[in-house]
């Protein structure tokens, strides 16, 4: 069992792959990614198009980190918090982004964007392009419409092409449509950029297991064997 939730992709990580930051965080533009709260209504490509033009981010030098999205089984979005890392003539450029559409006060509703310098980001090329990652998003979106039995579902991607070896139902985007595919054995990962999907009956504390975990590989992928 993995345990997962709001917090789980701390920028502990983020950090290590950095070299210098600068001290300066200032609170940017607050821009709403999905204007809606009905998920099953956006177009999330086209929502990062909006975003990213009013924003004034590259839409060709953008990556994602970090991504978790909630998601009730009335398909209204409860929360969202990610990353995105921009590559610019002058180096980098890291937004963070947290909102927290139906939590209990007016403070955590509110959608937060800091944005900070950096000089050098060590793991920029091993993170899914931003445009490919909404558009993949959009096709786990559309397959899974109706099909879940928990009140709440977590989306999230750690972003990186990385090994995924979680328990549960495995899928393969062929195309525009996902296949089911043989999960893998205890000796076997999976090698992709992938979205998880992991059910829950609240709408934080999430833990992964064989039942409530989908697992959707979003590019080429490979099965990596241990002896």
């Amino acid at each position: 069992m993995e345990k997962v939730g709001w917090g789980l992709f701390s920028l502990v990580i983020a950090v290590l792959l950095v070299s210098t930051f600068s001290n300066n965080g200032s609170t940017v533009k607050q821009t709403q990614l999905f204007k809606q709260k009905e998920f099953g209504l956006i177009d999330t490509y086209k929502s990062w198009e909006n975003f990213a033009n009013e924003m004034n981010i590259s839409k060709r030098n953008s990556k994602i980190q970090d991504f978790e999205l909630v998601v009730s089984k009335n398909n209204k979005i409860h929360s969202l918090k990610f990353n995105v890392i921009e590559e610019s003539t002058k180096g980098f450029f890291l937004y963070q982004y947290k909102q927290c559409i139906t939590c209990e006060t007016k403070e955590e509703n509110k959608v937060t964007i800091v944005k900070d310098s950096v000089d050098s980001w060590s793991g920029y090329s091993k993170l899914i392009d931003a445009k490919d990652f909404f558009r993949d998003l959009q096709l786990v979106k559309e397959s899974q419409r109706g099909k879940s039995k928990y009140e709440y579902n977590l989306l999230r991607s750690s972003g990186r092409y990385d090994e995924t070896g979680l328990e549960g139902i495995y899928y393969a985007l062929n195309g525009s449509t996902f296949s089911e595919i043989k999960p893998p054995t205890n000796k076997q990962n999976y090698v992709a950029f992938n979205i998880q999907m992991v059910g829950n009956e609240y709408s934080d504390d999430f833990s992964s297991n064989a039942d409530n975990t989908k697992t959707f590989l979003v590019s080429e992928y490979e099965l990596k064997k241990y002896d």
